[in-house]
């Protein structure tokens, strides 16, 4: 099945989603970090612990000079969707939102785990874009359905409030991996210096057309995170 048409922008600040696997911890957390820096400098970090309690310290360092109130330890239940009224019943009061748009953000915020819906408190469409990464997304899978369109709800949620989501995983993703704008693929590649960490996005704009990233491009990790950093 192919992805849902996108609408496309070269402008970073409009939100979007991305989605990084394969590759090593450390060098997945800091092309996300990168990305999420470029979008805002003081971006939030949701670390989804590995329930066995082991810890890669490489990639916590990657991210441990965030701001502490932006960073968040969490297991797996605590990306639990959220669906009781309550749980929105305080956030929603946009006078500027015509009924029927209120009502589909509602639906779609109601879903949200809780953590989420507090980050976003407060915000609105018109909030300068911020961003989220949401690290070791695969450990919360069983919370959501893996086929296409599983997760755009959360990502088009993020986006209403101006807020790019970005997501990372160690192994090849399910098919909800299309529900995101950008794809980047990890691998390791040999060269005549031995073994580099190479970046394709196998998900993006297309060739020719404005976006952040076009489909096909290729780069070294290093390299991809210091051009996202001069872009």
């Amino acid at each position: 099945m192919s992805p849902p048409p996108r609408s496309y922008s070269d402008d970073w600040s409009v939100p979007t989603s991305f989605g990084v696997w394969g590759g090593t911890a450390k060098a997945r957390a800091q092309l996300a970090l990168a990305v999420a820096r470029r979008i805002d400098p003081n971006p939030f970090w949701l670390q989804i612990e590995d329930p066995s309690g082991v810890r890669e310290e490489s990639e916590y360092a990657t991210f441990e000079e965030l701001r502490p109130d932006h960073v968040f330890y969490l297991s797996a239940p605590d990306l639990a969707p959220q669906t009781r009224e309550g749980n929105m019943a305080t956030i929603f009061v946009r006078e500027e939102m015509a009924p029927g748009d209120r009502l589909r953000q509602l639906a779609d915020f109601a879903s949200l785990p809780l953590l989420a819906q507090r980050i976003l408190e407060g915000r609105s469409s018109y909030s300068p874009t911020t961003a989220l990464v949401l690290s070791n997304s695969h450990r919360a899978q069983p919370y959501y359905p893996t086929e296409e369109g599983g997760v755009r709800p959360i990502v088009e949620a993020f986006n209403a409030f101006a807020t790019t989501i970005i997501f990372t995983i160690p192994q090849t993703p399910h098919a909800n991996a299309r529900d995101v704008d950008y794809l980047f693929r990890l691998s390791e590649e040999p060269s005549e210096s031995g073994v580099r960490l190479r970046a394709t996005c196998v998900q993006g704009a297309p060739p020719g057309q404005p976006g952040l990233f076009s489909v096909g491009l290729v780069r070294d990790v290093s390299a991809l995170i210091e051009m996202v950093g001069r872009s």
